[in-house]
């Protein structure tokens, strides 16, 4: 057995006995022949202080040693009683150790221990997570909730579901809410209360857990959680810090059958059939500011390690980040026009990089032309006129342009990776920046609301081209047709090339009164949906590059 072993096991039982934060002649005697068996000397110890409870454990199932773990569970076992007494706070650590050591048990899951400053809520508190909604899991939570509530309530449990609360908050008086928002946060302006206000009443269990318990509360640990139960089950010191532990298990559509077990298993455990029972339930106008639902409002408040959208007034000439009440500051449109721009071509980016030979200097004046057309329908957008647009092919030019940009974004705080929402220059030396684009609103001219629709608005009567020459180094695509439907419903045959990763595209007018297969010449014409003319037979078109 290698010292890492000793340390871990010393852990283990450290927690085991200060559980119940009693100490008394029956542990210490199990503890005397604990540190004999397993050989735990002074040095051992005093490193086990520095572990964490999760890590002692993860060391104990990876040891590779054989009888390891039904040889510690059993001596755990029989420490819980030594005082003729399994108490509450043992129980939940003993269902921890028994998920991880016992082979036989029916549960997959895995324990995890993380400061309190981050995440500190009751124990025995067991909340749902998943990172991505899962149809039938919830399903089966919404249809049994009543009998799963009271299945964990009646062993001294809590269940949290993340929608039941939400739905609470939904039930509430509007005004009542942000006068409880703002009585949380004073230093909020109105705009982030009302923003904060929205994204509550949208939140969902995976935005609640992504992010929130990870990118705010840095629990990477669930960033990819499949549906689970998360219970608190102790608390511990690491060091001279303060550490929360939990347990999760996996469940799935069958969770009522893993809750009746798992209550079943953890009663077994005591010794005593009297439990307390946790009877916390927001109701009517109440809001409870303890426990889950204290840190519930608290994270979401706080206005750091933030996913924020992005919303484009392009008519107040603002670029809002509303999530951390924020906004751009000291730009000019030039400015905004090229940030909004850059949102547009996604994370493909503009490169501005000269190409060497004729040919690619073609096509690169060819793209750069059509960027700069984007750009300058972007600026007038923004209050510029589209012939005093900077021309973004002057180096001189672009550069003070970028610089005075990232100055500014450089300066948001309470971003979560703010380098994404920056300008990055890749490998290539294409220019980007990478937000989602389900971040990315837009403001709508004829409303007070910011469009869904993203940076399409930004894009009108400029559809997305693409060189075919980019996309295959053929000497020719292959020629067909397509059958297309015209806006009476006649059915026409329509010449068509096929392209790498597109299929069979329709050829243009154009193409047809002056055909060519070669990619060099042709250019992919792919329609937006807020475009302001969308042919009716088809939204993608291979089309004659321009001159």
């Amino acid at each position: 057995m290698l010292k890492g072993h000793k340390v871990a096991i010393a852990r283990i039982f450290a927690d085991l006995i200060k559980a119940d934060r009693i100490v008394d002649t029956g542990e210490m005697e199990c503890w005397r022949n604990i540190c004999q068996k397993y050989a735990i000397d002074r040095d051992a110890r005093i490193e086990a202080r520095e572990v964490s409870f999760a890590d002692a454990l993860n060391v104990i199932c990876n040891s590779g040693v054989q009888g390891l773990k039904e040889d510690l569970l059993g001596d755990c076992r029989a420490m819980t009683v030594s005082d003729g007494f399994c108490a509450h706070s043992e129980a939940l650590l003993m269902i921890a150790l028994t998920t991880l050591l016992d082979s036989n048990q029916p549960f997959k899951g895995e324990v995890i221990s993380i400061p309190r400053a981050s995440f500190n809520i009751d124990i025995a508190t067991a909340l749902y997570i998943e990172s991505e909604y899962d149809p039938e899991t919830n399903n089966a939570i919404q249809i049994h909730y009543r009998s799963i509530f009271k299945e964990f309530q009646l062993a001294g449990f809590h269940l949290v579901y993340i929608p039941k609360i939400i739905d609470h908050y939904k039930n509430t008086d509007a005004g009542l809410f942000k006068d409880i928002l703002s009585f949380l946060a004073p230093s909020m302006s109105e705009t982030g209360l009302d923003n904060t206000y929205k994204s509550l009443m949208k939140m969902t269990t995976g935005v609640f857990c992504k992010d929130l318990l990870c990118n705010k509360c840095g629990i990477t640990e669930l960033r990819n959680a499949m549906p689970s139960l998360l219970i608190k089950i102790g608390n511990s010191f690491v060091g001279e810090d303060q550490y929360a532990n939990y347990l999760k298990i996996d469940v799935d559509e069958d969770i009522v059958l893993t809750v009746q077990t798992l209550v079943d298993n953890f009663s077994e455990m005591l010794d005593s059939d009297i439990f307390v029972v946790n009877t916390s339930e927001e109701r009517g106008d109440q809001f409870h500011f303890h426990g889950f639902y204290k840190q519930l409002l608290d994270i979401f408040l706080v206005r750091r390690n933030i996913r924020s959208t992005i919303q484009l007034n392009p008519y107040k000439e603002e670029i809002l980040f509303p999530d951390i009440d924020s906004k751009a500051m000291g730009l000019h449109r030039r400015e905004r026009a090229l940030y909004a721009l850059l949102l547009c071509q996604g994370k493909d980016g503009i490169n501005f990089n000269l190409p060497k030979s004729a040919d690619a200097l073609e096509r690169y004046n060819r793209r750069m032309k059509r960027v700069q057309q984007r750009y300058s329908v972007i600026y007038e957008m923004f209050g510029g006129g589209k012939e005093g647009a900077p021309d973004l092919s002057v180096p001189e030019i672009r550069r003070p342009i970028f610089s005075c940009l990232k100055r500014s974004l450089k300066n948001l705080q309470g971003l979560y990776n703010p380098e994404d929402y920056s300008i990055t220059k890749g490998a290539d030396g294409s220019f980007s920046v990478h937000v989602e684009p389900e971040l990315v609103f837009v403001h709508q001219f004829d409303s007070s609301n910011f469009a869904s629709s993203k940076t399409n608005n930004l894009k009108s009567s400029v559809m997305t081209t693409i060189s075919v020459y980019t996309l295959s180094q053929a000497e020719n695509l292959q020629r067909g047709s397509v059958t297309l439907i015209g806006s009476t419903g006649i059915h026409y045959k329509n010449p068509a090339l096929y392209i790498p990763n597109y299929g069979w595209v329709p050829c243009s007018k154009k193409l047809q009164s002056d055909f060519s297969a070669a990619p060099k010449d042709l250019t992919l014409v792919i329609s937006d949906t807020e475009d302001d003319y969308i042919p009716v037979t088809s939204s993608i078109w291979v089309t004659r590059s321009r001159a």
